[in-house]
């Protein structure tokens, strides 16, 4: 019964997807614009909640619940600081990707680069970071998913199978419509994610408090900062890459080309500031109370974190059991139809087009939907080795990204630098944040992901003092004039 149940929601949530996906081709026009981002049409609606769902993940329902239950309240901080980043990028980076986009066309995020630092060299090259860096973070999406499939239905829905529908579901809803089967999609998950969320916690509230087992202050050390996980060092490691999550992964960056007008923009911001919120207290205080309940005697010991959230859908009333597995599917499917949808865009216009120049509109959009197909294996058999956890493998991906953090900074407040100083910064805090990831080192006492963004800022900073800025660099500040309007 519990296995049909599981079996008839997940076929209900993929049916209405699917439907959905295809009422929004007839928002589609025939070119890579509109297939990538909108052309800049969507509404307050479709750009809030297609951002929120894009950002929040599998990561936080199955990563973050597990962080909070096994590191404690710092947990909360370290998603804050994140929060606040994005905020404050937003308001002072998004009107500029926003008008870049209304008035040049650009597609990609990494062509904007390219245009700014006058070469297609730059663009390849945040491309090829991306690709690398992106597929664990996309893969972690699809553990969850198969790790809370397993949990929840007693193993009724095997880790393959799980994988398999995660990474399928995905692709379907990307190359239907691309941006636009996408964001329509994504209103749907991003009200299951919250709705659900807000379901579970009440529910958890509930039976802890009628078994008298919910008391915060029983948690001790994880009731407070610094304790034996988060040191300082600890914090500003995880905490670094997350706060410029905003302009070094691709696919949110990409969001911003979408609204129709400043006030869908505007409106996406303060949305999206509301959801995020309420979603990151709602994770992180399930995770506490799951703790609290554990030293209660209600909820059993978890060990490995990523199991705490599959293991209290395995005890939950089946209807929870069910709304809880399709709100992570939806979770992973809005992040990973968004990362692919974007790594494509990336791969055609940034690595086909400068090499096969004037392709046409349908081969581009064809080179678009198979490379969406590799990157869905890729994603696939990345996610069947089961690496890492899923916070681990997230904040890896972003570290990965950090060093695109001063260029991209640095396109719209400086008019210094050209292709050397921003190629010469991302490979060089590349290369720091891979040496000192494998070597396990901290030089000075400073974690890896600090040195990461000191050393690829002094590169940028150097190199660009002494490198001749590229004609049309006024452009850019130009439309930062327009984004104020």
């Amino acid at each position: 019964m519990e296995s049909l149940s599981m079996y008839l929601a997940l076929v209900i949530y993929l049916g209405l997807g699917t439907a959905v996906a295809l009422f929004s081709r007839k928002f589609l026009r025939r070119d890579a614009r509109d297939f990538y981002t909108a052309g800049g049409r969507f509404g307050t609606l479709l750009s809030s909640l297609s951002y929120a769902a894009t950002t929040y993940s599998a990561f936080m329902f199955i990563g973050l619940v597990g962080y909070a239950y096994s590191t404690g309240v710092g947990t909360l901080g370290f998603e804050l600081v994140y929060f606040v980043g994005t905020l404050f990028l937003l308001y002072y980076i998004a009107p500029k990707y926003w008008a870049l986009h209304k008035r040049f066309g650009y597609v990609s995020p990494a062509e904007v680069l390219s245009e700014r630092y006058g070469s297609r060299v730059v663009g390849a090259t945040v491309t090829l970071l991306a690709l690398v860096s992106l597929i664990p973070y996309a893969s972690s999406q699809v553990i969850g998913v198969a790790i809370a499939a397993e949990g929840a239905s007693g193993g009724a829905v095997p880790y393959t199978w799980a994988v398999v529908i995660a990474i399928v579901v995905a692709l379907l809803w990307s190359v239907i419509a691309g941006i636009w089967s996408v964001g329509w999609t994504d209103v749907l998950q991003g009200m299951i994610m919250l709705g659900t969320g807000i379901l579970m916690v009440l529910w958890v509230y509930l039976w802890g408090y009628s078994n008298a087992s919910f008391d915060l202050a029983s948690l001790g050390s994880l009731s407070y900062v610094p304790n034996q996980f988060w040191s300082f060092a600890v914090f500003l490691n995880m905490t670094v890459p997350w706060f410029f999550f905003a302009v070094t992964n691709p696919q949110v960056v990409q969001r911003l080309f979408a609204p129709k007008d400043r006030k869908a923009l505007n409106g996406m911001i303060i949305w999206f500031g509301a959801y995020g919120l309420l979603f990151t207290v709602l994770v992180t205080l399930m995770g506490l109370m799951l703790r609290g309940m554990t030293l209660g005697g209600t909820f059993p010991l978890i060990t490995y974190r990523d199991s705490v959230t599959p293991t209290l859908l395995g005890m939950a009333p089946l209807w929870l059991s069910v709304l809880g597995l399709v709100a992570v599917l939806a979770a992973s499917v809005s992040t990973i139809d968004s990362i692919i949808l974007t790594l494509s865009s990336m791969a055609v216009r940034d690595v086909l087009e400068p090499y096969r120049p004037s392709p046409s509109a349908r081969t581009g959009l064809l080179v678009g939907r198979i490379v969406i197909v590799v990157l869905a294996l890729a994603c696939t058999l990345f996610a069947l080795a089961r690496p890492g956890f899923i916070v681990d493998l997230a904040v890896l991906s972003s570290s990965l990204l950090l060093p695109q953090a001063p260029v991209v900074i640095g396109m719209f407040v400086w008019r210094r630098g050209g292709k050397a100083s921003a190629t010469a910064a991302i490979i060089s805090g590349f290369a720091v944040a891979i040496a000192l990831y494998f070597l396990k080192l901290s030089p000075l006492g400073l974690p890896m992901n600090a040195w990461t963004l000191v050393v690829s800022t002094l590169v940028y900073v150097g190199a660009a003092l002494v490198e001749k800025a590229p004609d049309g660099v006024e452009k850019f500040a130009g439309a930062w004039e327009e984004s104020k309007a």
